[in-house]
């Protein structure tokens, strides 16, 4: 396996000073920037490249070839800053799997006493989602199937549904559910379940104005109440878990999967993590 590769301090800046010039930054902010970002940006890295190395990763594949491949790319994969003021945050593009493209304008603050910092965890949060999209793209340029199953309870009927559902997004938003909660490859519907349950009542996870109720016969499923006249679209349903917070951080993406995966019977929202559990489990590269 190749040695992981570092984009440099001095890369970076390059790349920061280029792009933002026009903002009129001073360099020392500028070098705030870099250090956060390279920082970060090799965490997450690390975070992947370990996961390539899982032996429950490497057995869902049958060309052992292809993890290599992965492993060689991770390390290659660069930023590229830009100002915007919208509630986009990151970006990549399929056509070029080497970049992540990082919205300054909302993943960083700055203190009256001039220090440059990022927004709670949100460059990290970014980073790591962005980053799985590239990888699933290039996974799926080797030939691999990325995602065997992950249909959801109900057909979209915009955009912005469909963007719900997607499974590109699917693949990141796991991603980012399994690094959060500390999951397994092979995780299925009732060890998530628990793992939620752990974080809810540890207030690492945060569900403001929604009661879980208990559903002891149900394996695998959580049970909410529903306050706010939620409809069985998915759009709505990511409005009802957009309150959610983990680790004092908002999770849209997050937030989007669980919405993926519940429906509502009752006024009571059914969060499915069975059907979740399925697609960590069957998915390559994976939760």
């Amino acid at each position: 396996m190749k040695k992981v590769v570092r984009l440099t301090e001095g890369d970076l800046m390059r790349i920061v000073k280029r792009v933002i010039t026009e903002q009129k930054i001073s360099d020392s902010d500028k070098k705030m920037f870099t250090n956060h970002i390279v920082s970060n940006g090799n965490k997450c890295k690390d975070y992947y490249i370990n996961h390539f190395s899982k032996p429950e990763t490497v057995n869902k594949f049958t060309n052992k070839n292809n993890i290599l491949k992965i492993k060689e790319f991770i390390p290659n994969i660069k930023y590229k800053p830009f100002f915007e003021k919208s509630n986009k945050n990151g970006f990549v593009n399929q056509n070029n799997l080497n970049i992540i493209n990082l919205n300054l304008n909302n993943l960083f603050t700055k203190s009256d006493d001039g220090v440059i910092s990022p927004k709670g965890t949100l460059l990290y949060d970014t980073i790591l989602h962005e980053m799985g999209h590239l990888i699933d793209f290039k996974l799926q340029s080797l030939g691999e199937q990325t995602i065997a199953s992950s249909s959801a309870y109900y057909k979209p009927t915009d955009n912005k549904d469909t963007y719900v559902q997607s499974d590109v997004e699917t693949y990141a938003r796991i991603q980012r559910l399994r690094e959060v909660l500390g999951l397994n490859p092979n995780a299925g519907g009732e060890e998530i379940k628990n793992k939620i349950v752990e974080f809810i009542k540890s207030k690492k996870i945060q569900f403001p104005n929604i009661r879980i109720m208990g559903n002891d016969n149900n394996p695998g499923v959580l049970l909410f109440t529903e306050n706010n006249r939620t409809k069985g679209v998915l759009t709505e349903l990511w409005r009802f878990y957009s309150s959610l917070k983990i680790n004092n951080t908002f999770v849209p993406d997050i937030s989007a999967l669980f919405a993926k995966y519940s429906k509502i019977k009752n006024s009571v929202v059914i969060l499915d993590l069975n059907l979740l559990g399925n697609v960590n489990i069957t998915t390559k590269g994976e939760l």
